[in-house]
C-alpha cells in the first residue's frame, strides 16, 4: 500500500500563527501591566499629596490652638498689670498722706 501524504500544512505557517497568538497575548498582558502600574503610581502620588496636605493642616491647627492661649496669657498679664497699677496708686496716696502729716507736724 502506498502511504498517503498528509496535505495539512505543519510547516512554518503553523508556527507563525502560534507565535502571533503568543505575541498578541504577551503584548496585551504587558499593556495591561503597564496601565495597571501607571494607575498604581498615580494612586500612590495622590496618597502622598493627601498625606502632605493632612500634615500641613495638622500643623496649622496646632498653631491656631496656640494663638488663643497666647491671647489668654496676654489678657491675664494685662489684668495683673492693672491691679498692680491700682495697688501702686493706693500706696502712693498713702505715702503722700504720710508725707503731708509729717510736714504739718513740722518735722
Amino acid at each position: 500500500m502506498a502511504s498517503k501524504k498528509d496535505t495539512r500544512s505543519k510547516g512554518p505557517t503553523s508556527k507563525i500563527s502560534k507565535s502571533k497568538k503568543k505575541t498578541t497575548s504577551t503584548s496585551l498582558s504587558k499593556s495591561k501591566s503597564k496601565s495597571a502600574k501607571a494607575k498604581i503610581d498615580k494612586l500612590n502620588k495622590d496618597v502622598s499629596e493627601i498625606s502632605e496636605v493632612q500634615n500641613l493642616l495638622a500643623t496649622t491647627n496646632k498653631d491656631a490652638a496656640k494663638k488663643p492661649k497666647a491671647l489668654d496669657s496676654i489678657r491675664e498679664d494685662l489684668k495683673k498689670d492693672e491691679e498692680l497699677k491700682q495697688r501702686n496708686k493706693l500706696a502712693e496716696k498713702d505715702l503722700n498722706k504720710q508725707l503731708e502729716l509729717l510736714t504739718e507736724m513740722g518735722l
